[in-house]
């Protein structure tokens, strides 16, 4: 057995968190690559009764982001042949019926808090590159309407993991190598131009639903979160980790559950290598080996994995339990 896989076996195995899981009512969607090809999946908070939502064998579905109210799932989806190949975005009902595209060369979306709409990162290039940072653009669709505009900031670039905060004002994104800055997460203004680093260092954040407490990957080895200020200038304090992993293992892909008290993240081990590109926390990138995780919020290191084996398994977002009568 490799390092990766024993460190996987002898740490992820909390038998009272598996137990609270079984209970919790809300769901998990991932992307999935089990048999060469990228679907979306859907399973209990312990990982139990996995279902494909989507069982395409020409396109690859990646990303998904579940509506506040999770009847909803937006998610891009990789079509196309050799240099024809593009990314772009679409939305489903929840079971995975009603598949509609909203966009075309769209990456990274995420809802509004009343789940009327979904704003998305443009590509950056036309022709589908990898990079995780090759956008170019921010806009907003209405889906009732079909409306859609672009983002008063016309220099928006090179920014992922797109957040919009349950107030509507802000944006929240990694940003790599554009706008001015180097590596960082940032708030933008959804309706202004102003723009501030929250001074965290890693990427990939995602923001609670009650907008006060914000988590990421501190680094590799790491799921930091910190508490979120969401004032005339966006601030985020008090840093602590609540996953904490070592090389050759990694942490990515941190998502709140509905109600604040879990996160989903994914686990596995480094690739081989120094090169950027193919690295295993791109969507639509192989991760053998990368499993998708939950973790107590309120405390270190209590954590369990709902997948196992040397597939892939990744970007986990939440989906609520129905409500009464549902």
């Amino acid at each position: 057995m490799e390092l990766w896989a024993a460190l996987l076996v002898f740490t992820a195995d909390d038998a009272a968190l598996r137990t609270e899981l079984k209970t919790y009512g809300a769901r998990i969607v991932c992307e999935t690559n089990r048999d060469g090809n990228w679907d979306l999946y859907v399973m209990n908070a312990d990982g139990s009764e996995p279902s494909n939502l989507t069982r395409t064998a020409d396109t690859d579905e990646l990303y998904p982001k579940v509506s506040p109210d999770g009847t909803r799932i937006a998610f891009v989806a990789d079509e196309g042949r050799r240099e024809a190949r593009r990314r772009n975005l679409f939305v489903m009902k929840s079971d995975g019926t009603d598949r509609k595209k909203i966009a075309d060369n769209g990456r990274e979306p995420c809802w509004s808090a009343d789940g009327k709409k979904i704003a998305y990162l443009g590509g950056e290039f036309e022709k589908l590159n990898y990079d995780a940072w090759a956008t170019k653009g921010l806009f907003v669709v209405d889906l009732d309407s079909g409306e859609r505009r672009e983002h008063p900031n016309k220099k928006i670039l090179h920014l992922y993991t797109l957040n919009w905060t349950p107030d509507g004002k802000w944006f929240i994104a990694t940003v790599h190598g554009g706008m001015g800055f180097d590596h960082t997460i940032i708030a933008l203004e959804a309706d202004g131009e102003n723009v501030y680093d929250l001074r965290l260092p890693g990427c990939r954040p995602d923001v609670s639903p009650d907008g006060k407490k914000i988590a990421w990957g501190h680094g590799d080895c790491a799921i930091g979160v910190a508490d979120l200020e969401l004032s005339s200038i966006p601030t985020a304090t008090n840093h602590r980790n609540i996953v904490e992993s070592r090389e050759p293992l990694w942490t990515y892909h941190v998502d709140w559950s509905p109600d604040g008290k879990y996160v989903a993240f994914t686990y596995g081990p480094r690739p081989r290598g120094k090169s950027l590109r193919g690295l295993p926390q791109v969507p639509g990138m192989d991760a053998p080996g990368w499993n998708v995780c939950v973790a107590d919020a309120s405390t270190k290191n209590r954590w369990v994995a709902l997948t196992t084996g040397n597939r892939s398994h990744k970007e986990a977002d939440w989906m609520p339990p129905p409500k009464r009568g549902e």
